[in-house]
């Protein structure tokens, strides 16, 4: 008798499996067609056809794109099924002028999710393609993490790259900040030209920083390639790479006399223009008052060039009298979200005014007298998520603050602007040293 009950219920439960796998393969709907056509930069049309015979009565399209990000969610869009002679289709078009679009190089994925008349579910095999800016035949050069991609000038791609390397060599031997992620440069051959492929861009800008997808966009033409594209590639990287190094999501910022000082130090010696400025300043003993340049630089070329110089001084005083260690955690303290005082006054026992009367002293000005700090009062910290982002703007290097690139490239200048992405503070600081590679291909 047991053995009897034993063999029903097995043969029950194989006809149950049978069951389910009929169910499934039902379910199961092979589209027609399934694509996405993209209109860089403006938009991207994704179309699925499917069979005139299939029970899907829903169809929801879920897509992304590759990028840093606090909140991994990808976006998902109830789509309308129109009938047809030839069977059903769901058509929706991300239009990017709402959101701003990705760079070129940005992956994006797609997927349906569709449901038939018995509430049963399955997903289409998850595709992606890259968005490309395809009016230029691109040339690619990489090495240590960085790849650049040109089009005008057959020097500029590997002249630029060098920049970047040696730019990247300073910030890992004189900082120990080193690169988390891979960083892309597209170099267009005029400000025009990258003006283009972007949305929501000033018509003066030079080039626009894309953070979340570690990711830049510059106009150099070929004949400032070796002066203005040189310093302004690694003016970029090093916001790149210290915003890899200290990225957060609970609200933590860097002032930003710290986020240019650093960029222009990265540039290597200081240049005429810095000396100039410094010397210009210490004479006449006119440095802005450190705190007035936690915000906004000034807009006059003037002062803004004085402003890139004094704090490429205070950086370089940091470096010089406390070493390396003491400016990651200084960095880190700030992506912890400690305002600027509080992390100066946990890393070197001073507030924002302390490190000016030192910076001061070391430079043999007089004392000058500081008013009384008021204490800030804020809300309490919460996880920034950015939403698909617009560009921005790129900082612009010291020099170029004073003297805009040539005419003949872009009839203006990158200004500066900070981060757009958070992202959670990277736990271990230490990566592997990257294995030099170095190619140049055609796509």
């Amino acid at each position: 008798m047991n053995a009897r009950w034993l063999t029903r219920f097995i043969l029950l439960l194989g006809l149950l499996l049978w069951l389910t796998a009929v169910a499934a393969a039902q379910t199961a709907v092979s589209p027609l067609r399934n694509e996405a056509l993209v209109n860089y930069p403006n938009d991207v049309r994704f179309v699925l056809e499917l069979p005139p015979d299939t029970a899907v009565t829903q169809a929801t399209l879920r897509y992304d794109v590759d990028k840093v990000s606090c909140l991994d969610a990808a976006a998902q869009v109830p789509v309308e099924l129109t009938a047809s002679q030839n069977g059903l289709t769901a058509d929706w078009t991300w239009v990017m002028s709402r959101s701003g679009n990705p760079p070129p190089g940005t992956s994006l994925w797609w997927e349906w999710v569709l449901t038939d008349d018995a509430g049963e579910q399955t997903t289409t095999p998850r595709q992606s393609l890259t968005f490309t800016d395809g009016r230029f035949d691109w040339q690619t050069v990489s090495e240590d993490g960085i790849t650049l991609h040109w089009y005008r000038g057959a020097d500029v791609g590997p002249l630029l790259l060098d920049a970047a390397v040696a730019g990247l060599a300073r910030l890992e031997n004189d900082m120990g900040i080193e690169l988390q992620n891979d960083v892309q440069f597209y170099i267009y051959g005029s400000a025009a030209d990258m003006r283009d492929a972007v949305l929501y861009v000033q018509d003066w800008a030079g080039g626009v920083a894309f953070d979340e997808y570690n990711t830049i966009l510059i106009g150099v033409s070929p004949d400032s390639a070796a002066d203005w594209g040189r310093s302004t590639v690694r003016h970029e990287l090093a916001h790149l790479v210290t915003g890899q190094f200290a990225r957060s999501c609970v609200g933590g910022s860097r002032p930003t006399w710290l986020e240019e000082g650093l960029a222009v130090y990265a540039e290597g010696e200081p240049t005429a223009d810095i000396r100039a400025a410094l010397d210009q300043a210490q004479a006449a003993n006119n440095f802005a008052p450190l705190r007035s340049l936690n915000g906004s630089f000034p807009a006059h070329s003037d002062e803004a060039g004085s402003a890139y110089a004094q704090s490429y001084s205070v950086v370089d005083y940091l470096l010089a009298t406390y070493g390396r260690a003491a400016m990651q955690d200084l960095l880190l303290a700030l992506a912890a979200g400690r305002s600027t005082d509080q992390a100066l006054q946990q890393v070197y026992g001073v507030n924002v005014d302390g490190l000016e009367a030192e910076w001061r002293a070391a430079r043999g000005l007089p004392e000058r007298p500081y008013p009384p700090t008021p204490t800030p009062i804020s809300a309490a910290a919460v996880p920034t998520i950015a939403p698909l982002g617009r560009p921005a703007s790129l900082p612009t290097p010291a020099a170029a603050a004073a003297t805009p690139p040539p005419a003949s490239s872009s009839p203006g200048v990158s200004v500066c602007g900070l981060g757009l992405a958070p992202l959670l503070l990277l736990g271990g600081l230490g990566v592997q040293t990257r294995r030099t590679k170095r190619r140049r291909s055609r796509p």
